[in-house]
């Protein structure tokens, strides 16, 4: 009987060590999937490799040995990942049968949604725009609704005499909305609009067709927080650096360089970054460091620091 009982341990320790060896194998097998699929898009080819290195490397080691749970492994790869660029992002998407495909599987903001969510005029003559996130559209579409929208908003407000945008919580949309809106407040055909670098092309955010009537010396302040990311982030730099905006609230989420999510097998996906912006005017970006305030305060706090500066600027 002790020999059998003995025999049994021998035969479960055999069965869970090919259980545990499986698991290892299976999580180091998604981890290579994640780690091609960065490898295969970012758009720096050799951070990209260095990064898919890197991963491939840890999970040699064993460090996500003990993740035999995929969401718990996806969690783990983006805390690892973000530091290394603000974008990254890797999901449980659900069971997949297959090779991995490269195709992208995210998709920009709807052409014709409405990313405003308030246009007024308050006390005193100053114009608030808010913007949830900036609305893709076509330029060649004249009537394109996104577009007719904020033309609409920043004509009702152009009387004004200060103007605020308030972007927290704003975390990003498309370049078409960003290009066009900041070209409302500075001198047509200024050098002051990102252009962002993949690795097959550079594209501006400069507008195909620029706000027709910019007002160039209205006080303008644009309200910012850490929900403020991606596009929002490239509207505030692009003023800032321009020399027409204040930036008041908290710092911002410092994710600059744009891309696509992509299905990386297995049920994983990796939002990778496909470009990077580079301003013409400090040769550089936001990545990891945000917008540079010039008054920083609380993000519950910065439209009423916004109204005090004005104001005080408005009565000299």
């Amino acid at each position: 009987m002790a020999v059998l009982s003995k025999a049994l341990v021998c035969v479960l320790l055999s069965f869970l060590c090919a259980v545990a060896s499986w698991a290892n194998e299976s999580t180091r097998h998604h981890v290579e999937g994640i780690a091609t699929t960065i490898e295969r898009n970012y758009f720096d080819v050799g951070r990209g490799r260095e990064i898919a290195d890197g991963l491939r490397a840890a999970a040699g080691r064993g460090e996500f040995d003990a993740l035999a749970d995929p969401k718990a492994l996806a969690a783990t790869m983006t805390q690892r990942l973000r530091p290394l660029d603000r974008h990254f992002t890797v999901r449980w998407e659900g069971d997949s049968t297959g090779p991995a495909r490269r195709t992208p599987v995210h998709r920009a903001p709807e052409a014709g949604g409405s990313g405003l969510s308030g246009a007024e005029v308050l006390p005193g003559g100053i114009g608030y725009l808010a913007l949830r996130e900036f609305d893709d559209f076509d330029f060649g579409d004249r009537d394109a609704p996104a577009r007719k929208a904020m033309d609409s908003a920043l004509q009702r407000l152009s009387g004004t005499r200060a103007m605020i945008i308030d972007l927290r919580g704003n975390h990003g949309g498309a370049p078409s909305m960003v290009g066009y809106l900041a070209s409302a407040f500075v001198a047509p055909g200024a050098n002051v609009y990102n252009v962002f670098h993949t690795r097959t092309e550079r594209f501006s955010e400069a507008p195909a067709s620029p706000y027709p009537r910019p007002r160039t010396d209205v006080p303008l302040y644009v309200l910012v927080d850490n929900g403020t990311a991606s596009a929002a982030e490239a509207f505030a730099y692009t003023l800032k650096h321009a020399g027409r905006a204040m930036m008041v609230g908290a710092k911002t989420a410092g994710a600059a360089n744009p891309g696509e999510r992509f299905d990386a097998g297995n049920g994983f996906s990796v939002f990778v970054a496909t470009g990077s912006p580079v301003n013409p005017v400090t040769g550089g970006n936001w990545e990891g460091k945000g917008v540079e305030l010039d008054v920083e305060t609380t993000p519950s706090a910065a439209l009423d620091v916004a109204l005090q500066r004005i104001r005080k600027t408005l009565a000299r």
